[in-house]
């Protein structure tokens, strides 16, 4: 199977998408699992690298050492983040 095995006019999708269904389920349900797993596990790295990311950005937004960061901008000065440092 390929990412496009027939290209069908819309009025036979839905029987196009039962036969190739059919015929999918009749395989071995850990081979179809690792399938599923395989196309996605170039991006999956991506997924984790963002989550990641996303997460310690709001763990910084949500420090002492950030808020420092906007205070002094807000009063024109330079920020002193070393004393937020552990």
């Amino acid at each position: 199977m390929g990412l496009v095995n027939a290209v069908v006019p819309p009025e036979q999708l839905d029987a196009e998408v039962k036969k190739w269904c059919e015929e999918i389920v009749e395989k071995s349900p850990t081979a179809i699992a690792l399938a599923k797993k395989s196309f996605n596990v170039d991006t999956e790295m991506i997924r984790g690298m963002g989550g990641l990311a996303m997460h310690a950005l709001k763990l910084y937004y949500e420090s002492a050492e950030s808020a420092e960061g906007g205070n002094a901008f807000r009063e024109k000065r330079k920020p002193e983040f070393r004393k937020y440092v552990k």
